[in-house]
C-alpha cells in the first residue's frame, strides 16, 4: 500500500521538467523509511529481502524511474550496506537509524571520469598513512555521477588502497 501511495504523490511531467522529485514525495519517501528497506529492524529499518527490495523499486520505477534509482541506490549501495558489513557496533547504532528515517541521505562515490562503474579501472587512490600519531587514509579521488550527492550527509567512497608501510593490522591492499 505504501508503493502504491508513493506512485501516487509522483508527477513524472513535473520531475522531469524541474529535475527532481517533489518535496511531498521527498517527505514520504523519508518519513516512510524507503531508504531503510534493507536495514535491520534492529537500526529502525524494515528489513526487507532483496528481492522484496526489487519489486519494490521496480514499482516504482515504472512511475519513475528518479524516484526509482532514489530508492534504490540508498538500498543497495553505499553507507548503508557498508556499515551494516563493516562498520562498528557505535557505527551502527548512530548512522543506520537515521539512514532509516531519512534524517541523513547516503550516497556512494564510485564512478570516474574515464572508469565509470568498473571499480578495477578507477585510478583512485588511497594511502595507509600515520600522521600526527593516528593512522588513516589519505584519498585522491575524481569521481562523477553520485547519485543523490547534492542532498547527501554521509557518503561512501570507492577507491584503491595501498598500505606501502604496512599498517593495516587487519584486512588487505585493493578496492575498498
Amino acid at each position: 500500500n505504501k508503493v502504491d501511495l508513493l506512485c501516487q504523490t509522483i508527477d513524472e511531467t513535473q520531475v522531469l521538467k524541474n529535475r527532481d522529485l517533489h518535496p511531498k514525495t521527498w517527505n514520504y519517501i523519508k518519513d516512510n523509511k524507503f531508504f531503510g528497506l534493507c536495514i535491520p529492524e534492529k537500526y529502525d529499518g524494515l528489513e526487507f529481502s532483496q528481492y522484496a527490495h526489487s519489486q519494490i523499486v521496480q514499482k516504482i520505477s515504472s512511475h519513475s524511474s528518479t524516484a526509482g534509482v532514489s530508492v534504490m541506490v540508498p538500498n543497495s549501495l553505499g553507507p548503508g550496506e557498508l556499515l551494516l558489513n563493516y562498520g562498528t557496533e557505535e557505527q551502527k547504532e548512530k548512522f543506520l537509524p537515521l539512514l532509516s528515517k531519512g534524517k541523513i541521505v547516503p550516497c556512494f562515490g564510485l564512478t570516474g571520469p574515464s572508469s565509470g562503474s568498473d571499480a578495477a579501472s578507477m585510478p583512485d587512490i588511497g594511502k595507509v598513512v600515520i600522521k600526527n600519531g593516528v593512522k588513516g587514509i589519505e584519498v585522491s579521488l575524481n569521481k562523477r555521477y553520485i547519485t543523490l550527492a547534492p542532498i547527501a550527509d554521509v557518503i561512501g567512497i570507492a577507491f584503491k588502497l595501498e598500505d606501502p608501510d604496512n599498517l593495516l593490522e587487519k584486512g588487505d591492499e585493493g578496492i575498498t
